[in-house]
This record gives structure tokens, C-alpha cells and sequence, in this order.
């Protein structure tokens, strides 16, 4: 009998202990009164995520950086992360940049220009998007975007806008010389060019920004670098590429060569207007900062290689080196989501990257002078070369001593095929 008393006492007491233990996970708070309420469960340490500090690098103008910067300090009030902002020196060329990331001082984050994004992710700077950006790219973003940032079966870059060329145009000089818009093949380029030659009231037909490689580019293919066989490399020499340095040799007297930098740029358009110039090749943002009445907007259809103009555009990509990635892809993807990209490009001018963006073209303030072909456009005729920005520096080199009569058009060929022999 005492034997099961005994057992029975030990149990209460072991009861009684178990009781008063506090847990891992819960502890006992008395308040005020005396009663203890019922266990607060606290985190498990290993969940808190401290707030993460990362740096974004970009290159813009003050009021592109201001909007960025406001979009930045909505981002950081929803969120714990810490993201330092900096605007490069409009001086700092992409060269400057990548000699940072061979120092080991890369940013986090950069804003590069796409056709950067090879040159970037070739010398190992650069982190897979996969790696760190969610969202899925293929099916949502322009592919003419995506494309510029594929490399070696990877994309290197979250896109973030676009800026193509197009042709601004006085449509009351374009219609006396028999169009009604700018041409749209090398034969009309060549009929425009003759009834142009008739007249002596114009003075200049085009123009253009040599200081702008894909200006001078995108040039070459409407007057006849689009048509024929398509090359391994945009510096091959087809028979178009040939006939398109033929025209652009003939209609060298007529052109206007302007700096978009420099401060007599408005001039261009003010000449424009006035009647003196029929057509200026240009980014699609001049329209939206120089936009009057009298001018209008027009893009070519790509022609049997694919090639119509460039398509100059930003993206975001990720230092190899950086230890925020999953930080730095979240602050990405809320940057290049679809509110935003409506908002940058009401306030900058420069088009979105997103496809459903188009579909509501007018909703989403998007130029009714936009092609549908620039949404459904492949990505085909862009060259596949890491070493595109030290081709495209040489063939600014040739580009302008051809345009200022200091190259003729066989040495021009000749110089233009030696790119792609050079840097394959």
C-alpha cells in the first residue's frame, strides 16, 4: 500500500514539474495583477532577416535620376533594405565602369546599356537574371530587349526601357516630293532621293547624329544593309550592305550633321519646322521632348533579315561579386514592374519593355506611331559578339570619315568587313 502511494506522489510531482518548465518556444509573462495569461510564442532567431544594405549604380539625366530616386525612397519605406542610389559621371564611359568591376569595386547593381551586357557578362562580371529575378522574361518582355542581354544560352539583364530610332519628319515637305511618310524600302529611298535632287527650295534631306554609331547603323540598313542574304555579323558585306553604302554615298551632300549633346540641337528642330530639313533620324524620347504639331514620328517595318533600326535600350544586371542578389532582384523587379514602366515612360519618354503595355496603347500613352512589329519582333538579326562595343567604336571611326567624304565607299566596305574579321 505505501509502495502505491509512493507511485502515486512521484507522479503528481513529476506532473507539477512539467507544468512550471518553461518551453523552447514560449515563455510565461506576468502582468500587473498577478496573472499569467496564456504562452506568447516568440520567433525562432533564424527567421528575423536583418535589413540588407546594397548599392545601385546608374547613369542619367537629373530628371530621370530624380524620378528613380523617388521610386528608390517609395521602395526602402515598404521595405527594410537599405539601397544606396548613385548617379555616374555623364563622363564615365562603360570601359570606366568595367574596369571598377576588374578592381573588385562593382556596384550591387548596375544600369547598363544592352549592348554592354555581353562585353559585362563575357569577362565574368556578371550574375545569371535566373539567379536572382523571379518573374519570368521570355513571353512578357519585347524580345528585341531580351535578345540584346542572351548570351551563351543565359539572359544577363532585366530590362528596363527602350529607346529606338525612328524617322521624325516634316509630313508637308515629305508629301511634296511624292510620300506620305519616310521611305520604307532602298527603292523608295532611292525615288525620295531623285525628286529630292529636282527641287532647290530644301536644303537638307536628313539629319543625323554621326556622334551615334547605331544611328549611322540603323542608316545604313534602311538604305539597302536590310535586303539580301543575311551575314554572320551586321560588318559582313552582303550585296544590300553594298548597296546601302552606295546610297548612303549618294545622299551624303544632303545631310545634316548635328551633336545631340551640343546646345545648337534644338536647332534641328526648329529647322525642321521652318522647312529645311524633311527628315530626322532620331530616339524615339526626342520625339516626346521636341514634339510639335507640324512633326510626326515613323518606324520602318524590319526588312527579309530582320534588321530595320536599333533599338537602344537599359537593363538591369547583378554583380557576379554581389552577396545581395535575392535583396537586389526584389528592389529589380518592383523597378521594372508594370506600374512603373508606365510611369517612366510618361515622365521620360522612353518606352516600356513589357508587352501588355502595348496592348493598351492608348490607356498606357503609347505613340500610335509605334509598330506592332516592334512587340512581335525577333531578336534574329542582332549580333551574337561580346566584343560589339569595341566593333561599333571602330565603326563610328569609319562611319563618320566615310560621311565626311575622307573614306570612299569601296575603302568604307573594306574597312567595315575588317570589324568582323577583327573581333569574331
Amino acid at each position: 500500500m505505501k509502495r502505491r502511494n509512493h507511485w502515486v506522489l512521484f507522479a503528481i510531482l513529476l506532473l507539477a514539474l512539467i507544468n512550471l518548465s518553461p518551453s523552447k518556444q514560449s515563455t510565461l509573462i506576468r502582468n500587473e495583477e498577478g496573472v499569467i495569461p496564456e504562452p506568447v510564442t516568440l520567433p525562432n532567431p533564424k527567421e528575423v532577416q536583418e535589413p540588407r544594405h546594397f548599392r545601385v549604380a546608374v547613369q542619367m539625366n537629373e530628371g530621370e535620376f530624380l524620378r528613380l530616386q523617388q521610386m528608390n525612397y517609395e521602395y526602402m519605406n515598404e521595405h527594410a533594405d537599405q539601397v544606396e542610389l548613385v548617379n555616374l559621371s555623364a563622363d564615365a564611359s562603360p570601359f570606366d565602369v568595367l574596369r571598377q568591376f576588374e578592381l573588385g569595386e562593382s556596384p550591387d547593381v548596375l544600369l547598363l546599356d544592352n549592348d554592354w551586357i555581353r562585353k559585362f557578362a563575357s569577362s565574368g562580371y556578371l550574375m545569371p537574371a535566373e539567379r536572382y529575378y523571379s518573374s519570368p522574361l521570355s513571353g512578357e518582355v519585347l524580345s528585341v530587349s531580351l535578345g540584346q542581354n542572351e548570351w551563351n544560352g543565359y539572359i544577363w539583364g532585366v530590362p528596363f526601357d527602350i529607346d529606338p530610332y525612328v524617322f521624325a519628319y516634316n509630313p508637308d515637305l515629305i508629301r511634296e516630293f511624292g510620300f506620305e511618310q519616310p521611305p520604307k524600302t532602298a527603292d523608295d529611298w532611292e525615288k525620295l532621293l531623285a525628286a529630292f535632287k529636282k527641287q532647290s527650295r530644301v536644303p537638307a534631306l536628313l539629319a543625323i547624329d554621326l556622334n551615334e554609331p547605331y544611328a549611322a547603323l540603323s542608316l545604313l540598313w534602311q538604305l539597302g544593309g536590310n535586303t539580301g542574304a543575311d551575314g554572320s555579323s551586321i560588318f559582313e558585306i552582303t550585296e544590300g550592305m553594298r548597296r546601302g553604302i552606295r546610297n548612303m554615298e549618294d545622299i551624303r551632300p544632303y545631310l545634316l550633321r548635328y551633336s545631340a549633346e551640343a546646345s545648337a540641337a534644338p536647332n534641328i528642330w526648329k529647322r525642321m519646322y521652318d522647312g529645311e530639313v524633311a527628315i530626322c533620324l532620331t530616339r524615339a524620347s526626342a520625339m516626346r521632348e521636341r514634339q510639335h504639331p507640324q512633326m510626326e514620328a515613323f518606324i520602318p517595318e524590319p526588312g527579309n533579315t530582320g534588321k530595320a533600326m536599333w533599338s537602344y535600350g537599359r537593363s538591369f544586371v547583378v554583380s557576379s561579386k554581389s552577396s545581395n542578389a535575392q535583396a537586389a532582384g526584389a528592389w529589380i523587379a518592383e523597378m521594372a514592374a508594370s506600374g512603373r514602366q508606365r510611369e517612366w515612360h510618361e515622365i521620360t519618354g522612353n518606352l516600356p519593355v513589357l508587352k501588355s503595355l502595348y496592348f493598351e496603347f492608348e490607356r498606357n500613352q503609347i505613340p500610335a506611331w509605334v509598330p506592332a512589329s516592334l512587340i512581335g519582333s525577333k531578336p534574329d538579326a542582332l549580333p551574337v559578339s561580346s566584343m560589339l562595343p569595341e566593333q561599333m567604336e571602330q565603326f563610328a571611326r569609319h562611319s563618320a570619315d566615310f560621311m565626311n567624304s575622307r573614306l570612299g565607299a569601296e575603302q568604307y566596305a573594306k574597312e567595315i568587313a575588317q570589324i568582323g574579321i577583327k573581333y569574331k
